[in-house]
């Protein structure tokens, strides 16, 4: 269930990203109304996102390249 991350953490870092890991695993398993309304809008970050890579994508990964290239 959990991977290796690719970025270092410190401790502290460590215990904040497994604490929330494990808060959002709680509140999925209680059923919790706050727990519906992260997945909600997490969903329609993505479909948003979306839409605005259709529109500007092109433009987007010619700026990438440019950068990329420096």
């Amino acid at each position: 269930m959990y991977q290796k991350s690719m970025v270092t953490r410190t401790g502290l870092n460590k215990f904040q990203a497994l604490s929330g890991a494990f808060a959002v695993k709680i509140a999925r398993e209680k059923k919790d109304p706050l727990y519906e309304k992260l997945i909600r809008f997490k969903k329609a970050y993505r479909l948003i996102k979306q839409q605005i890579m259709n529109k500007y994508g092109t433009k987007a990964k010619m700026a990438a390249r440019a950068a990329a290239s420096k």
